[in-house]
């Protein structure tokens, strides 16, 4: 295991609900770093339990984190946003 990565915790019992916070990882076990997903209002996407780890849930702002999910993407990459999207700032309890 590289020293940045975590080991999986994904058979904790949490669900990938909206605004559920999860660790994206690769495929193979215990790739987990610094990269994180929130699931948006408008998704569950259950196939993701028990393979990614989700560590926390948005309790406010949720549909801040659904807008985001909303902006148009770049056709060319098929993946950036066409304007750029960053969080500025956050709570944790």
């Amino acid at each position: 295991m590289e020293d940045w990565t975590l080991g999986d915790e994904a058979t904790n019992g949490l669900k990938h609900t909206p605004g559920a916070l999860a660790m994206a990882k690769t495929n193979a076990a215990n790739t987990g770093g610094s990269q994180f997903y929130i699931v948006p209002s408008d998704s569950t996407p259950s196939h993701l339990d028990d393979i990614h780890t989700v560590f926390g849930m948005v309790i406010a702002g949720l549909d801040d984190v659904t807008a985001i999910s909303d902006v148009s993407i770049d056709d060319e990459s098929g993946e950036s946003p066409v304007h750029e999207v960053r969080l500025v700032s956050i709570d944790i309890n």
